[in-house]
């Protein structure tokens, strides 16, 4: 069975939906706890952002590793927006948002 590499613009779709969820955590998360320190989850949210960014302007890899890397990202935004109207703890949302640009990270060194 022969796989189809992602595009481009899969990818970068990909980081942005991750950037977007990343930012609806925050969000949900100041909303909640507004006299929290949240500036860990805001830097999170801003490498996820930068990185959807930069990925904007690159052209991918043919690297087939990049198919993965893309479902562990759209599985891990989906777990972030499954989970928006529920997580209260802080350092949950720290957790799910570091793996979340961990896994945009990955992504993103398919660009060049």
């Amino acid at each position: 069975m022969s796989h189809t590499q992602p595009s481009k613009d899969d990818v970068v779709s990909s980081l942005a939906a991750a950037a977007e969820a990343a930012h609806r955590a925050y969000m949900a998360a100041l909303a909640a706890n507004p006299e929290a320190d949240l500036s860990e989850l805001y830097k999170a949210e801003m490498r996820a952002a930068a990185m959807w960014s930069v990925a904007e302007d690159q052209a991918l890899i043919a690297d087939p590793a990049v198919e993965k890397a893309q479902k562990d990202l759209d599985e891990a935004t989906k777990n972030i927006r499954n989970q928006l109207g529920t997580l209260k703890d802080i350092s949950k949302w720290i957790q799910l948002l570091d793996g979340l640009v961990k896994l945009a990270t990955t992504v993103s060194k398919f660009f060049v």
